[in-house]
């Protein structure tokens, strides 16, 4: 089992040491990690950047990939070179309330800008995202399934991934993005694919990934993708 979206001590929202990371991954038989802590340029208080050249340092002295969640707004000046990462999850974190429909069609439209933007990244990071922050885990309306089918069409023609995000699983029963979405990924015909638990804290290492990557194969996903030095496709069940 893989999971590629962990948070450590480097993430101003975690406190988790990354020997307790390691430990939990053994313990709970997942062999392939990436530690992915946020790197936030965006304008006001939620801006956050940690010192690449100790992390990456760090990540290194534990023998990981350095990972990163950058998180951009769309309109800030990017002062960090993503080069200097091997992978690299772009997330957008930035959204209006109160969250409802017309708020998600302005996360995806704003989504669909940045990555019109900006191609240094691997995947897009957990993509329906305010929806946890809504009333009763809303989902998205399929009225505004055209637009994520374009922010798909972009992800796909460049030749970029998704992540499956298990934060929400066992609160909701649902990752980001949803079933649904995942389908329209797959029918467009997205195949890359990165499973992450968005953990903050070392015993949420792995959570709801075994449960994401059968439904995955459910949904008709045969493969998801693994970073050994360079990007291999490893079968669903293997």
């Amino acid at each position: 089992m893989i999971d590629y979206h962990i948070h450590s001590e480097f993430s101003p929202d975690s406190n988790a040491k990354i020997e307790e990371i390691l430990k939990k991954a053994r313990e709970r038989g997942i062999d392939n990690i990436i530690i992915t802590d946020h790197f936030e340029v965006v304008k006001g208080d939620h801006e956050f950047k940690f010192n690449v050249e100790e992390y990456r340092r760090t990540m290194e002295k534990f023998c990981l990939p350095v990972g990163v969640e950058f998180g951009w707004d769309g309109e800030s000046p990017i002062d960090v070179d993503l080069k200097n990462f091997d992978f690299v999850i772009l997330s957008c974190h930035v959204f209006k309330n109160p969250i409802n429909q017309e708020s998600y069609k302005d996360y995806l439209e704003r989504l669909l800008n940045i990555i019109n933007k900006f191609d240094s990244y691997h995947v897009l990071g957990h993509l329906d995202f305010p929806r946890r922050y809504s009333k009763k885990f809303e989902p998205f309306s399929k009225d505004l399934y055209p637009i994520i089918e374009e922010i798909f069409k972009k992800v796909i023609n460049d030749g970029k991934g998704i992540e499956v995000n298990t934060d929400s699983m066992l609160k909701y029963g649902e990752p980001n993005p949803s079933f649904e979405i995942l389908k329209l990924y797959r029918d467009l015909g997205g195949e890359f694919i990165t499973i992450g638990s968005d953990a903050h804290k070392a015993e949420d290492v792995g959570r709801g990934v075994k449960e994401a990557t059968k439904i995955l194969k459910e949904l008709g996903f045969d493969y998801i993708r693994i970073l050994n030095g360079e990007w291999n496709a490893i079968k669903i069940g293997c």
